[in-house]
């Protein structure tokens, strides 16, 4: 190397330095090329998600978990696979539903849900008396009014109990289940 460089070795660094700060600083003022928007396929997605719906009086009225939610360009909806949906049917009050699903798609209106594939429902936080399961398939929910309902069979199952019914539809917040079609209903009375 020739001794007469040696001393300059530092400002000329520096100065690629400046120059390559100043190139850094320019990129990120300048915006983001816009791109055409996208009409098809998920325009975005989060894993793991946890989102929390609230009703009129912002009071929890949901909890949504999955394994991936995005959302879908075409339609407005959001597809959560793997879905885990906890309804909490009134306000304050310490029972609530656990949904799982294989995919739950929530309509672009906001205010309707569909559990794709198969649907496992239960009734958590009450007296094993009032416990109840739920197994359908493809069910639609209503967000606003906390009901859910099925043109397909289903099943439900209590403590001493156990019924099948061509569809159904279920009131969350005045526990009301409503079975329609063939209705077929088992009592297991308690043996002693």
């Amino acid at each position: 190397m020739n001794p007469s460089l040696a001393p300059a070795l530092p400002l000329l660094g520096l100065a690629l330095l400046a120059l390559l700060s100043a190139w850094a600083d320019q990129s990120l003022q300048s915006p983001l090329p816009a791109g055409a928007a996208r009409d098809h396929g998920a325009d975005h997605s989060f894993t793991a998600p946890l989102a929390r719906l609230y009703d009129s009086e912002g009071r929890l009225a949901y909890e949504a978990r999955g394994a991936r939610l995005e959302h879908r360009a075409e339609s407005g909806d959001y597809l959560l696979e793997q879905a885990n949906l906890t309804v909490h049917p009134r306000p304050g009050a310490e029972d609530l539903w656990q949904l799982q699903s294989e995919r739950a798609r929530f309509l672009a209106d906001r205010t309707h849900a569909m559990l794709e594939g198969e649907v496992k429902a239960e009734r958590r936080n009450v007296l094993p008396a009032s416990a109840m399961r739920l197994h359908a398939r493809d069910v639609r929910l209503d967000l606003k009014a906390r009901s859910a309902e099925s043109a397909l069979p289903m099943t439900a199952e209590g403590l001493h109990w156990h019924s099948r019914a061509d569809r159904f539809r279920a009131d969350f917040t005045t526990e009301q289940l409503t079975q329609e079609g063939r209705v077929h209903d088992r009592h297991d009375p308690i043996r002693r």
